[in-house]
């Protein structure tokens, strides 16, 4: 059993690593062949799934070429393909064709995203009365626990308009010169929503997301935007429903 089980380990892993040889014993190398193409296929066909408006900006035959590389040098480490595809921006700010389309990265940031959001687990949003109970003088050292449905994207390119522009029924008005954006990926009444916010309001939110402390994470935020009103975000953020845990 225990030889049996190794065989079938080394069988998946030399269909996801399509770049090691075929030596394992009694392996037929035309049936592995079917088997890696078939695999590529379902990881393209995943890739299409999560990053439609990629694939509407770049074209069909782009995209097929984009997920056909990604696939090749970044395998599936798990059964649920819902999961594969977060390093996709990554892997096209250093894909050499699509330089001349510099925003697409972040683009791909969004869109994962909100691929993400939408499969999130359901959260209970912490109510702000919650924290009545915290002494002034703590407050710098609060941590925040967060919806898994929630992310925040900062690009110098203007991300937001171009995936709403992209969305059904939309029209595309976007002006690529007129500086970046950050967008807000949240989820709200089962509905995923990518909105503008400002920079010191996505530095505050990055900034708790990555585990930061409340104070350290209000001098990020000021430090992005030096005029930001933080007790105007704060309650952004309780009212978006965001937070849904805190401790000292």
């Amino acid at each position: 059993m225990r030889e049996e089980l190794d065989w079938q380990a080394r069988l998946l892993e030399l269909i996801a690593r399509q770049e090691q040889p075929a030596d394992l014993p009694a392996l037929n190398p035309a049936g592995l062949a079917v088997y890696r193409n078939n695999y590529r296929v379902g990881l393209m066909e995943s890739l299409a799934l999560f990053y439609p408006v990629l694939g509407q900006i770049v074209g069909e035959d782009f995209f097929k070429g984009l997920a056909r590389e990604y696939s090749k040098q970044v395998p599936s480490l798990s059964g649920n393909l819902h999961v594969y595809g977060g390093q996709f921006g990554d892997f096209i700010d250093a894909f050499p064709p699509a330089a001349e389309l510099p925003y697409l990265g972040d683009v791909a940031r969004v869109e994962w995203a909100v691929h993400r959001s939408y499969y999130a687990a359901d959260a209970q949003p912490l109510p702000a009365v919650a924290l009545a109970g915290v002494a002034p003088e703590d407050y710098d050292d609060l941590c925040f626990g967060f919806a898994p449905s929630c992310a925040v994207i900062a690009s110098r390119w203007p991300v937001v308009a171009i995936w709403q522009g992209h969305q059904p029924g939309a029209a595309l008005r976007v002006d690529l010169g007129a500086g970046g954006e950050c967008a807000l990926v949240h989820r709200q009444q089962g509905v995923v929503k990518v909105d503008v916010c400002s920079p010191g309001f996505a530095a505050l939110l990055a900034a708790l997301l990555a585990g930061q402390p409340l104070g350290e994470a209000a001098a990020a935020a000021m430090l992005a935007e030096e005029h930001l009103d933080l007790q105007s975000a704060l309650l952004t953020l309780f009212q978006l429903g965001l937070p849904v845990s805190h401790s000292l």
